[in-house]
Order: C-alpha cells, then structure tokens, then sequence
C-alpha cells in the first residue's frame, strides 16, 4: 500500500493524488482500502516518518558539535547513507510542498535540518557560518534530486567530498 502510495503522490504530488489514484493501483476496492487505512494524510505519515526517524537516529548518536573532520565526516556519511537507501522518498519530499508544509512532517524534517546545521557549524554563529552549513545540507540533498541519471550510491563518496569541501569553509573562518 505504501509503495502504490509514494507512487501516486511522485507522479501527482500528495494534495494532487486521491485515494481513488491509490486505490486503483492497488486494484482494491475503496472500502478494502479504508479498512487498512483510515486517511490519505496517514499514509504520508506511515512513508515520512521513518525517514525522520532514521535522521533522528543518526543525529542522536553524535554530540551537538562533533569533532571535525572524522567524527563530522562519519556523522554526514550516516546521513547521506540514508537518504540514499530512501531516495524516492526523499525526491519526493524535497519537491512536494505539501509534505514540507505539512504540521508535523514539515516541522520534524525542519528541526531535523536545524539540527544538522547546529553540528556543522559548531559554535560559530556568523551570517557566513549559517549560510555554510545550509549549503552543505544542499550538497548532500540536491544530488539525489538532481542527478537522477546518476547511481548515487557509487556516488556516494564524491557527494561526501563535496560536502566536506563546503564544511570546510566553515571551520577555516
């Protein structure tokens, strides 16, 4: 059901795709559906949340500023690693405004990415710091959106250099 799902909501987008699109995929009736399923908006929840989870999870096992550049490269490694294992997902959500909108999602995606920002640039609290660690979490999103002819987990390494190269103009200021 979730796969039918993230399917509609990629081609149609989440406010675009209805319960009739996902239910035609699924080849079920509307009633088999909503005797699993209580709302469309659950279903978003049931495919984002575990996405969050996982960053959650990631940014849970390092102290709010690691130390760079290993502890901080590992930490942006574990990251990558899953958007990658969740790609779709994540080139979903990333164009979808009603997810990035959303009262729960788009506010744990959000606090996510503060987080993230906080650990890059430790405690430097320049404009120039702040735009820093914004640019890096662009350098690890924006190739999986992007780059869709590429195999990004061969990848992985290079968009991990890449990223590394922007946190570096942080921590040389």
């Amino acid at each position: 059901m979730l796969v039918a799902a993230l399917e509609a909501f990629m081609i149609q987008g989440y406010e675009g795709a209805s319960v009739a699109d996902i239910v035609s995929r699924l080849g079920m009736s509307k009633a088999a559906f909503a005797y699993h399923v209580d709302s469309k908006e659950d279903l978003l929840i049931e495919l984002v949340q575990p996405l969050l989870d996982e960053i959650d999870a990631v940014m849970d096992d390092y102290p709010r500023n690691p130390t760079w550049p290993q502890e901080g490269r590992e930490m942006l490694g574990r990251y990558l690693d899953v958007l990658i294992e969740r790609r779709d997902l994540v080139i979903w959500i990333d164009g979808d405004k009603a997810v990035l909108h959303h009262p729960l999602l788009g506010k744990r995606l959000a606090e996510s990415n503060r987080r993230l920002r906080e650990a890059i640039r430790g405690d430097n609290r320049s404009a120039a710091a702040r735009l820093v660690s914004s640019a890096a979490l662009g350098t690890l999103w924006r190739p999986l959106r992007n780059l869709t002819d590429i195999e990004v987990a061969t990848e992985r390494e290079a968009i991990l250099d890449a990223t590394m190269a922007v946190v570096e103009t942080v921590k040389n200021r």
